[in-house]
């Protein structure tokens, strides 16, 4: 029989919120029951808890139990793909560079490390033809020996590498769009005007074992090749 793994449960739950067999306001069980309901540990059973509350199904009230959120309207969930969130087909990638870095007072806050640290940076350029309709940035930090992070200075795939492996732990990734006039350099690799504003999607990976960041990347996109669609998640 197959152990069953807190992200299981996190599942399950979901599952019974999003067809309506849990409502609004419903109260789960205690701790003691769903531990022996499912079979596991307290200690895998507060995990699940944790993260469905971090994903805002369930809600906890000290000393009274974990009741299941009430929906709202304006909580959208959208999708975004480096490449398939791209107006159009994307012709050619082009590596730019790789190189290890010193991270400065962005990277230091993004990826949690010091300024003594050191940084992976992988640049990208996407291409429609002739003309470069996405430039990117992809961070992480450098820790020697890691596999993950040789392979991303062997190969530059971060992402190819992220899918490939299947790591052991999940991902949590946080996005921000907004509009901005780029620098002198990101509009040098995009072939832009100064004027010219472009999409910039600032994008962080962070390990939901430990909350620590994986990675944190941007995405300079040029306006004419994307746009947004969003739904409610429930």
């Amino acid at each position: 029989m197959r152990k069953i793994l807190y992200l299981d449960i996190v599942n399950d739950i979901k599952g019974k919120i999003e067809k309506g067999e849990m409502k609004p306001g419903d109260i789960l069980p205690s701790e003691h029951e769903l531990s022996e309901f499912y079979d596991v540990s307290r200690t895998t059973l507060r995990k699940s808890l944790a993260l469905l509350v971090n994903e805002n199904y369930i809600y906890t009230i000290p000393g009274k139990g974990n009741f299941v959120c009430e929906p709202t309207s304006n909580h959208y969930q959208f999708y975004f793909d480096e490449v398939d969130s791209l107006k159009g087909q994307i012709d050619e990638v082009k590596l730019i560079k790789v190189g290890v870095v010193s991270p400065g007072r962005r990277l230091m806050r993004e990826l949690k490390v010091g300024s003594f640290d050191k940084v992976i940076r992988v640049q990208k350029a996407f291409y429609m033809g002739r003309d470069v309709v996405q430039y990117s940035n992809i961070y992480l930090p450098y820790q020697k020996g890691n596999p993950i992070v040789e392979d991303v200075i062997n190969f530059a795939n971060f992402h190819g590498i992220m899918e490939k492996s299947k790591l052991q732990f999940q991902l949590k990734k946080k996005l921000h769009i907004e509009i901005v006039q780029p620098s002198h350099e990101v509009r040098g690799y995009l072939k832009i005007p100064r004027e010219e504003s472009v999409f910039l999607i600032s994008q962080c990976i962070l390990s939901v074992e430990d909350g620590m960041p994986i990675s944190y990347n941007e995405f300079y996109i040029r306006k004419d090749y994307f746009s947004i669609d969003a739904e409610t998640v429930i």
